[in-house]
């Protein structure tokens, strides 16, 4: 069985740690779930030989993990990796410098890096 990676598309900003993806439960997304978001800006790749473009280089900008499934929508928030214990970014004494600002757009693809990427499990039923 060949399984696609859940993909889709940054649908809103909700606020500074917080954006919405085009995906939901009918998707297969659950909560717990963490996507990569994707530069859509990346950097042309061209063949030498030919000159013909060969596709773009994707720049990952951060990760957010899924709290929230609608049917149609998923809510996701940024958060620390420090080994077992995951945090919200928003650590009002953490003052980060300048050049580490991350701006995520509108559009913006995401993919799913971690979770339940084998969303169609055996459920006892025939089929």
């Amino acid at each position: 069985m060949n399984a696609q990676p859940i993909t889709g598309k940054v649908a809103l900003i909700e606020d500074d740690y917080t954006l919405v993806i085009n995906r939901g439960a009918e998707c297969g997304l659950a909560v717990g779930m963490i996507f990569a978001v994707q530069s859509g800006t990346g950097q042309v790749i061209t063949d030498p030989e030919s000159g013909r473009e060969l596709g773009r280089l994707s720049r990952e900008k951060l990760r957010v993990r899924v709290f929230d499934v609608q049917p149609l929508f998923a809510r996701a928030h940024t958060f620390v990796d420090t080994g077992d214990f995951h945090g919200l970014l928003e650590l009002p004494f953490f003052e980060q410098p300048q050049e580490d600002v991350v701006t995520v757009d509108v559009g913006d693809s995401v993919e799913l890096v971690a979770g339940y990427q084998n969303t169609q499990r055996d459920t006892g039923t025939d089929g």
